[in-house]
């Protein structure tokens, strides 16, 4: 059984390497790197992971967990607190999201390595991205706009490529998407237009009816 210093120096290991992957990129990840800022030595990493390969199935399967299952379960949280209104969970959900996400591009290409540079889509991150996209689906599809399964999937597809691509990218579309996307009021604006074009405008007897369900909780 792994002492409790054990699992201190194991964290740190994994801690360090996903700050160097945000920092450099997983192509620049080395055991020296990781070492010299979880303040270890080389030796300690091939110890407690076996080797680096090892390491990185563990970050990337750690920062995935985070970024999929933690999002699902934060928006079931918010739809709980709306009253399991939905589309209320979903406009807080989305500007909350938006200002971590852009902070950590390099996670997440770090994700879609293989399907970006080798057009390889048989990954864990791969699975793991869609599972996410049918949860997701699952949970919003009551509030969608009226039509055929199939195009509430592109809606979707479409609503989450776009976030995807801020993620990746936050500065490729200069000009255009607010440059202070990581801050609220930037994440915000971004957010509001992505939801009209997943669900479309709020009914108007609807929006007057939340409304007074603010007033009141006010």
């Amino acid at each position: 059984m792994e002492s409790e210093q054990g699992r201190g120096a194991r964290e740190r290991i994994i801690e360090a390497a996903i700050e160097v992957v945000e920092r450099e990129g997983i192509e620049a990840l080395t055991v020296r790197a990781i070492a010299l800022q979880a303040g270890v030595n080389v030796a300690a990493i091939n110890y407690y992971f076996g080797s680096k390969e090892r390491l990185v199935e563990v970050v990337l399967a750690r920062t995935l967990e985070n970024a999929f299952g933690g999002q699902l379960r934060e928006l079931d949280a918010l739809v709980e607190a709306e009253g399991g209104d939905v589309r209320a969970a979903l406009e807080r959900f989305v500007p909350e999201l938006l200002p971590d996400a852009v902070r950590y591009p390099r996670i997440s290409a770090a994700h879609l390595h293989d399907a970006i540079a080798r057009q390889d889509y048989t990954g864990p991150a791969v699975q793991g991205y869609r599972d996410f996209l049918e949860g997701f689906f699952r949970r919003v599809r009551s509030v969608l706009p009226a039509g055929s399964e199939e195009e509430q999937r592109l809606r979707v597809a479409a609503f989450w490529s776009a976030i995807h691509m801020v993620c990746l990218a936050p500065r490729l579309c200069e000009g255009f998407v607010p440059e202070n996307l990581h801050e609220p009021r930037g994440a915000a604006s971004f957010a509001r237009l992505l939801l009209r074009q997943l669900l479309g405008d709020r009914p108007e007897a609807e929006s007057r009816a939340r409304g007074r369900r603010r007033r009141d909780r006010a």
